[in-house]
């Protein structure tokens, strides 16, 4: 990914996260506004004969008054149905 990111591109990404998480707080401190990072990942696929790099779309999300960072695959988070319910701990699934 270059390192200029276009507004609209990032614009797309806080969409994608407020459709997926309407109510997004940071997991440490529970605040809900964030830095959105994007980026790029250089990854290897597991169980391959011959390894090949992939690169995969990161989103980092840096909460605003902690700093504490979540990352998320785009791709899996695009295709995920809206929102996507929280699983509570012991819920049958």
């Amino acid at each position: 990914m270059s390192e200029e990111v276009n507004a609209e591109f990032v614009d797309g990404l806080a969409e994608l996260f407020r459709q997926s998480f309407p109510d997004v707080r940071c997991l440490r401190c529970g605040y809900a506004d964030f830095y959105i990072l994007p980026s790029e990942r250089q990854t290897f696929i597991m169980g391959e004969k011959e390894a090949r790099p992939t690169y995969l779309p990161v989103i980092t999300l840096a909460c605003i008054r902690c700093g504490h960072l979540e990352q998320h695959l785009s791709d899996p988070l695009r295709d995920a149905a809206k929102p996507i319910e929280i699983e509570k701990p012991g819920a049958p699934k």
